[in-house]
């Protein structure tokens, strides 16, 4: 079953993202967790980049399969994250939560497959700087803007509430 068609506007595809996110995250971290916390001494927050690896590909090609791809150009030494998400797209402020509960928000512009720019989606990961943990699960938060400018402002509005 696919979740995604060419069709959709960044709402539908935030929803969809949540769907499935909703329906995943618990299983992989349970599946892997002796693996996340083997990991996490040495590689400490890379190591969340390898659950959102395992999380996210498989739906990212569904996403990509319908269509729609990232505006953003990939640089010779971006970190990437499942296929994605750019590191250099993100942010995180320790106000925006606890040692136990840090939120790390990535922004990924989004056009379709007539290469018309729809919208920005927003990818909140919580997680500690203490010890592997992913309190909460992933969101997607839809945008209506494509600007840099906009989105960093509409973050720092919607985290600083």
């Amino acid at each position: 079953m696919t979740l995604f068609n060419q069709n959709m506007t960044i709402s539908e595809l935030e929803t969809s993202l949540n769907a499935y996110v909703e329906l995943n995250w618990k299983k992989i971290l349970e599946d892997n967790s002796e693996e996340f916390e083997t990991l996490f001494p040495e590689y400490e927050d890379a190591t969340y980049g390898i659950y959102a690896e395992k999380l996210l590909v498989p739906v990212w090609r569904q996403v990509e399969e319908a269509g729609f791809h990232s505006t953003a150009e990939i640089k010779e030494d971006d970190f990437v994250i499942a296929g994605f998400l750019l590191f250099r797209h993100s942010l995180e402020k320790e106000q925006w939560g606890t040692p136990l509960n840090e939120k790390r928000v990535f922004w990924l512009s989004i056009k379709n497959r007539k290469h018309v720019e729809i919208g920005t989606l927003l990818m909140e990961m919580s997680h500690s700087h203490v010890s592997f943990s992913i309190p909460a699960p992933p969101k997607f938060l839809a945008l209506q803007t494509t600007n840099e400018r906009e989105i960093r402002s509409q973050i720092r509005s919607i985290y600083s509430e």
